[in-house]
């Protein structure tokens, strides 16, 4: 059955969205598909301007003017009884899942770090190297959890090399991404090394430059010129030892041409981008922000998707990658230890993916630090017996690495 636009007062408890029109930065949810199970989903959408959605009549109620004036009972006009709904997982799994991810991420980083080895010592990079890292990391995108993988990314140790690390997380995540946007796989291995390569150019800048281009001070004129030279100069070295696709050497000499033309090199257009190269930018971008690779204050990942949400706003970015990067990961991802405004502390262990501000959590410890004997579940989106609304005040950083 095909969808369906209606008004907005026609929309009723019961009926799939699959469609509102509204920019995704101005929908009072971060997903624009949702089952609408409650009156205050509809509320929110009128506060918010909808005037008119998209229903999916095979995934929800339909509107009974459809059928000719036939009356259709709630009973019938349901889809298929989805399956059951999936158990939470209990802490000792998601510890496990965590610990699992960290071990990977471990061996990932020898295997990264000792490519970017040779590429400072030789100046050249070694393909067969390469190769056997992605396809290492592939692998794990495919037997981990991607909560578990994307937390131990996010705990860098001190010492760790940043570029090495960086480019391991940039081409981890944007391997994620591009199987949740189903590429194929030479699209994929094709992204996966320009990601993991894209910032080789950086080890031909200067170092006093690299560590200081995003801090107040910021650079000179002439500085930010050489640094801004990285892509290209990365561009250079694959191609003069050749063995590189010429669509490999596009994805990285483009990684910073965002779609507002503000990024560089300025002779190229960011409308002309394709879709690779926009998740290599969002993921470059996120990593940049969370662990202040380059200079920056580290953020959350709460306050990273927050400023990404505002470079959509301002054209920079692309709205459909950041939102999918942000329904896979979540405002506040799984594993995350979160403080409550109740000054408990939980862990995030599951994503509402039509509130993601408000998941699944389990409560650890009381206000006053102690454990509580048995942690218990709550579901921040739907606490209507609740004596005292909890939400999260803050994500509580790891320091374990």
């Amino acid at each position: 059955m095909a969808t369906t636009r209606i008004s907005i007062t026609d929309l009723q408890i019961g009926m799939y969205v699959s469609a509102l029109d509204l920019p995704w930065y101005r929908s009072p949810f971060l997903r624009h598909s949702f089952l609408v199970s409650r009156h205050a989903q509809i509320h929110k959408l009128v506060r918010a301007g909808v005037r008119t959605v998209v229903i999916d009549p095979a995934r929800g109620l339909v509107l009974h003017s459809q059928y000719s004036g036939a009356t259709v009972s709630s009973t019938t006009a349901q889809a298929s009884p989805d399956p059951a709904v999936k158990p939470l997982k209990p802490l000792a799994q998601l510890n496990e899942e965590y610990a699992q991810a960290k071990l990977a991420k471990q061996q990932l980083t020898q295997a990264v770090q000792s490519m970017f080895m040779t590429i400072s010592r030789t100046g050249t990079v070694n393909a067969q190297q390469a190769a056997e890292a992605i396809q290492e990391i592939t692998i794990v995108t495919r037997t981990l959890t991607h909560s578990s993988l994307f937390m131990a990314l996010s705990q860098n140790q001190p010492g760790e090399s940043m570029l090495s690390q960086h480019a391991l997380t940039t081409c981890t995540l944007s391997l994620v991404l591009g199987q949740a946007l189903q590429f194929n796989p030479l699209e994929l291995q094709e992204l996966a090394t320009a990601a993991l390569l894209h910032d080789i150019g950086l080890l031909q800048i200067r170092p006093a430059i690299r560590h200081r281009v995003h801090t107040v001070s910021g650079l000179t004129q002439a500085e930010k010129s050489e640094f801004e030279t990285h892509p290209n100069r990365g561009v250079r070295t694959l191609q003069g030892q050749g063995g590189f696709d010429t669509s490999i050497l596009h994805l990285i000499a483009n990684h910073h041409v965002y779609l507002d033309d503000g990024g560089y090199p300025k002779e190229a257009r960011g409308e002309f981008t394709s879709d690779r190269t926009r998740i290599l930018m969002v993921v470059d971008r996120y990593d940049e922000l969370l662990t202040g690779f380059g200079g920056t204050t580290p953020l959350t990942s709460h306050q990273t998707f927050q400023r990404l949400y505002q470079e959509v706003r301002k054209g920079k970015l692309d709205e459909r990658i950041v939102s999918t990067f942000i329904t896979l990961i979540g405002i506040y991802p799984i594993h995350s230890h979160v403080r409550l405004n109740t000054q408990e502390v939980a862990v995030v262990t599951e994503l509402n993916q039509t509130q993601l501000h408000q998941p699944i959590i389990t409560i650890t410890h009381r206000p006053d630090g102690k454990e509580y004997p048995d942690p218990f579940v709550i579901n921040l989106a739907h606490q209507d017996d609740a004596s005292e609304l909890r939400s999260i005040e803050t994500i509580i950083s790891l320091n374990n690495g």
